[in-house]
């Protein structure tokens, strides 16, 4: 008798289940940033949000620009009503490396990856009063003169620290690292020279690039960058398979049915067949490329892994 209930109990709640997924969405969704609006992770979680109108209930952005992201990050790991996501950059990934054990959640437990949405590289630039004109002549000025060259990034802890870290690894370069408060507060000392050189997302340097008042020494991803089809890669240079790009794209709460997550999956891939849509993406700086759910995961471990071994090697820490 009470094995006959247990079983029923169990298909009443599967039963229940099914309901839930069919009948998702029933309400609007919110997809969460971390970050200020008017960036770039709240620009393309924009686009997706305004694609939820099609599964016949809207999606609003939320922003909670605090702790390097980790309050949106949390509230979506711990959502339950079935309508909260997450629109995250690579500082999800770079942030659990860092913060290994003293973060409220576990990316690769917590969170059930949807799909990758766009990615951008980074770039190595110097300043013209720095007598180097190629990567290879940076990294020989660097070793010539230790601690004699200085490297600015946006900030400790941002995926573009870690980068810079990781290359100062790979190539035994000793360059000291500059932090500021954003590419905003980082960019006019690097144009005035007070600082030798920058490692960060290319698209806000581009215009200084062409202008001829910064010099692009090197992108950090292993093919060569759409937006800058004459600057070497690392990888073909001074670091032999050097791959690190910034990236951005959709999660979910790790108890998202898998019915759930693979309609929004579809929907990330769909925003970006628009053609309007992956345009703006582009002429962002960034390169549009959706996934398969399988695919972001796996590079969400990978990255958590790498950073994660970048950080015990270097002792770089977020704050």
């Amino acid at each position: 008798m009470r094995r006959r209930a247990m079983l029923a109990g169990l298909v009443a709640a599967g039963q229940a289940r099914a309901q839930a997924v069919q009948d998702w969405p029933s309400r609007p969704s919110r997809v969460l940033v971390g970050f200020p609006a008017g960036g770039a992770t709240d620009i393309y979680a924009r686009m997706v949000a305004a694609r939820f109108a099609t599964l016949g209930q809207p999606a609003v952005v939320e922003n909670r620009p605090a702790a390097g992201g980790v309050l949106a990050n949390e509230a979506v790991a711990r959502a339950t009503d079935g309508h909260s996501f997450l629109f995250a950059s690579s500082s999800l990934t770079t942030g659990a490396a860092l913060r290994a054990g003293q973060l409220p959640y576990d990316v690769l437990h917590d969170f059930a990856p949807v799909s990758l949405f766009a990615s951008v590289a980074n770039g190595i630039l110097v300043h013209p009063g720095v007598p180097a004109r190629t990567i290879e002549e940076f990294v020989a000025l660097a070793k010539a003169q230790p601690r004699g060259l200085t490297m600015a990034s946006p900030g400790n802890g941002t995926t573009a620290h870690v980068t810079q870290e990781y290359f100062k690894l790979r190539t035994g370069v000793a360059i000291e690292h500059v932090p500021y408060r954003g590419t905003g507060a980082l960019l006019p000392d690097l144009l005035a020279g007070q600082v030798s050189s920058a490692l960060d997302n290319l698209p806000p340097y581009a215009e200084h690039v062409q202008a001829g008042r910064l010099r692009l020494l090197a992108v950090t991803t292993a093919r060569s960058w759409p937006t800058m089809p004459d600057a070497p890669t690392l990888a073909a240079t001074v670091a032999p398979g050097f791959d690190v790009a910034t990236w951005f794209g959709l999660l979910a709460p790790a108890t998202t049915p898998a019915p759930v997550l693979d309609a929004l999956n579809r929907l990330c891939a769909e925003t970006l067949a628009d053609p309007a849509i992956a345009e703006r993406v582009r002429q962002g700086g960034a390169d549009p490329e959706a996934s398969t759910r399988r695919a972001f995961g796996e590079m969400l471990r990978q990255d958590i892994a790498r950073w994660t071994e970048v950080v015990r090697l270097t002792g770089a820490r977020a704050d």
